[in-house]
């Protein structure tokens, strides 16, 4: 699902930012005891600008006025897939980011991977409808199309996806029963095959405290050990092994969104919030830099991809896609 393979204990090695030039997140205890997390102080400033502004693409095609991106795939083949919330599509671009195509979905699309058991297939969440939905990307007449191909339905209003050899994980919301006893939390991560067949849940941790307050993004390691997720309301990114057990939490970024991997193991966390708007963290939940936001180019990122072959970072705004090269 690639992070660390060392399960990280010391509190100095986790993602607690205790660095030199850096502050500790403030904590609390509540009634029951437990350390919560109060307010996120990320570092003081990053080391250096670790990647440079390239390009700006509207996110708007043909008669569209607005439009909201979220989720975003680079496939194998360097083509970009994005998912626009508000216009109810998936749209295709080159690797040159020329829009190619889009498909329309039944509802509003949230978030998109590329399929593990096929490289031209793309997996993408319908959260109100319930659904992920799988697209392949065809050429007819030498122009790519996006074509739908099958969906299955999920327990709950699902949000981030990704895909890994052993199946599909998504962020969804349950239905919880006012009367039901164990009471399960309202978020939590499904595990699928790649048919839809419902796999598992994962919701508590070994003292039995749930480990989500609302998650809305997923990316797998590239040697699909280990789940990362990002969980809005937390502020926190988590790492996971195969039996659920959290490598390390990286508490230093207000409320995280995407998450994108590179060829180092190192994360690259978006958000709307901080000096910095992306945040560098290495394979063992460490801060290692970040990007400085921009007043004169303000950058609100939902989703993030990265292309290994030229070192490509591609953010989506609500309007636009937003080209980066790591230096």
């Amino acid at each position: 699902m690639g992070c660390t393979q060392t399960k990280v204990t010391d509190t100095a090695d986790s993602g607690q930012l205790k660095q030199t030039k850096e502050k500790p997140t403030k904590q609390s205890k509540n009634k029951n005891g437990k350390t919560t997390d109060v307010e996120i102080l990320e570092p003081v400033k990053p080391k250096a600008t670790y990647a440079n502004y390239l390009s700006s693409y509207d996110g708007k095609v043909k008669n569209e006025s607005a439009c909201s991106l979220r989720g975003v795939t680079f496939m194998q083949n360097g083509d970009l897939v994005v998912a626009d919330y508000k216009n109810n599509k998936l749209k295709l671009y080159s690797s040159k980011f020329e829009f190619l195509a889009e498909l329309e979905l039944p509802s509003a699309p949230w978030d998109v991977c590329q399929a593990a058991d096929n490289a031209d297939d793309i997996l993408a969440t319908v959260p109100y409808k319930k659904e992920v939905h799988r697209i392949t990307v065809s050429i007819e007449n030498n122009k790519e199309r996006l074509v739908p191909l099958s969906e299955f339905r999920t327990e709950g209003f699902c949000w981030g996806i990704s895909c890994f050899d052993g199946g599909i994980a998504t962020c969804v919301k349950v239905s919880v029963p006012e009367k039901a006893w164990p009471k399960p939390p309202e978020f939590q991560v499904h595990i699928h095959e790649f048919d839809g067949t419902y796999r598992r849940a994962i919701m508590f941790d070994a003292n039995s405290v749930p480990y989500f307050k609302e998650p809305k993004y997923l990316n797998v390691t590239y040697d699909d050990l280990f789940l990362l997720i990002s969980d809005y309301k937390q502020n926190t990114v988590m790492c996971m092994n195969n039996e659920d057990e959290l490598i390390f939490s990286y508490l230093g970024m207000k409320s995280p969104n995407g998450i994108a991997m590179d060829e180092n193991k190192n994360l690259h966390i978006a958000s709307f919030f901080g000096a910095q708007r992306v945040h560098k963290v290495g394979p063992n939940g460490k801060y290692i830099d970040g990007l400085p936001h921009d007043e004169d180019r303000p950058l609100f990122p939902h989703g993030i991809c990265y292309r290994r072959k030229d070192k490509i970072i591609v953010m989506t705004t609500d309007q636009s896609l937003e080209v980066y090269k790591l230096v």
